[in-house]
Parts: C-alpha cells; structure tokens; sequence
C-alpha cells in the first residue's frame, strides 16, 4: 500500500506492507491529482518551484517483484522536481536510500530513523524558507 499526501509545502508519500506495481499505479495517480499533472509531463526552468517530498518507510516490507523498478522509472523521470528529499525507515532501509541518491543528484537527501521523525520533518521546512 502507498498513501500520498501533500502536507503543505511536502508531499508525504508512506509505503506500507508489501508494495506492488498496481499500488505505485494508484500512487502515481494520486500524486498527479495532487500536483495537478505536474508528476507526468512537465516542463523544468529556473522559475520551477521545487518540491520536499517525505518517503515514509517505517512499515515498509518490501518490494513485489518488478515494484521496486517501477519505483526507480517514476523517480528518475520526475527527479528534477526534487529538491530536499527526507526518507525515514529502519536500518535495513538504508542502502535503499543510498540508491536514492544517486537517482535525486541535484538533490538533498537524508535519511532518519523512525525516532528521528520529528528531525525529519524540521528539515523538510527548513528548506521552504
């Protein structure tokens, strides 16, 4: 399951249990509503605003096969549009994160355990000032 929420100036996006491709397709939906098509044809310039997203990966179980590619596809077409990205998840969740990184180049990226939410979060809005 994949839940997007737009909380402000961040979009949350919280994966929970086993994520499938159907659930990225939902999410994917979700997330172009919410953005007002943004996430499926745009156009960069310097003028772009920017977007703070929040990859909850605290009940994460993993990936169905095929999910996690589909994954990397959408965030590698849309890594411009990133500018600070937040991932909390479990130790086991870190070497996944570094792979972020390396699709968000031109971006911030950090990751946070679950107790380190709050950190997280504080973050995110720092960017936004």
């Amino acid at each position: 399951m994949i839940a997007v929420e737009l909380k402000g100036e961040t979009i949350v996006i919280t994966m929970a249990g086993n994520v499938s491709d159907a659930d990225w397709d939902a999410a994917v939906l979700a997330l172009e509503e919410k953005l007002g098509g943004q996430a499926s044809v745009h156009l960069t310039s310097a003028n772009s605003p920017k977007l703070h997203v929040l990859m909850d990966w605290e009940k994460l179980g993993g990936w169905e096969k095929g999910a996690r590619s589909t994954c990397t596809w959408f965030c590698m077409g849309n890594q411009d549009m990133i500018d600070r990205l937040a991932i909390i998840g479990d130790e086991r969740w870190r070497d996944e994160a570094e792979r972020l990184v390396d699709i968000y180049r031109n971006a911030q990226v950090n990751f946070y355990l679950p107790t380190q939410r709050e950190r997280a979060v504080t973050w995110l809005k720092q960017g936004h000032e």
